[in-house]
């Protein structure tokens, strides 16, 4: 009998301990939060070097020859084009905007790849002055931004065809697309 209520006393300790109240611990630090609100989205209005049709953008290369092509890397065919975009946010002032881009990008070049005839060719995005982006490797932002102005704001880029590999290049068409999100900082 008096195991039996030595036992049911120790359970009823451990029960109350178990429910007691833990000492307080002070804080190790804090988190902040920050963001912005805006107020409206941008829009691509017009593109210089393309076209613009409910925000899809159309940008022809130039024809070039499959011999121009000299090994891994080479670009040819540079065709600056703008990205002319209204309807930007006004407040908060400052706000930058890029754009960042998805979907049929080749995992060991950063290349938009090609789906059309040709063989050996990408399409690598760049700077109007054909500094090659590797798009694996891009900024939170986008590669380009720009600070919005009065509501509106131009992105700047180049496009031109890439040799992802030492194999030569054959003639045909070439065909890429890239998905982009415009994004705000």
């Amino acid at each position: 009998m008096n195991k039996t209520l030595l036992s049911a006393a120790l359970i009823a300790g451990f029960g109350i301990a178990a429910f007691a109240p833990q000492a307080a611990n002070a804080a190790t630090g804090t988190i902040t939060f920050t963001g912005k609100v805006l107020s409206s989205t941008c829009s691509v209005a017009t593109v210089t070097g393309g076209t613009v049709s409910a925000g899809n953008v159309a940008v022809t290369l130039p024809d070039v020859q499959a011999s121009a092509f000299t090994g891994i890397g080479n670009a040819q065919g540079l065709t600056p084009f703008s990205l002319n975009l209204t309807g930007c946010p006004v407040t908060p002032a400052g706000v930058q905007v890029g754009a960042t881009f998805s979907t049929n990008i080749d995992a060991s070049t950063g290349a938009i790849t090609n789906s059309g005839g040709t063989s050996n060719v990408e399409v690598q995005l760049a700077t109007p002055a054909g500094a090659g982006f590797n798009l694996n490797a891009q900024p939170a932002f986008g590669p380009v931004t720009a600070t919005i102005s009065g509501g509106t704001a131009t992105l700047a880029y180049g496009a031109q065809y890439y040799q992802p590999t030492a194999t030569a290049v054959t003639a045909g068409t070439v065909s890429a697309v890239v998905s982009y999100t415009l994004t705000y900082n």
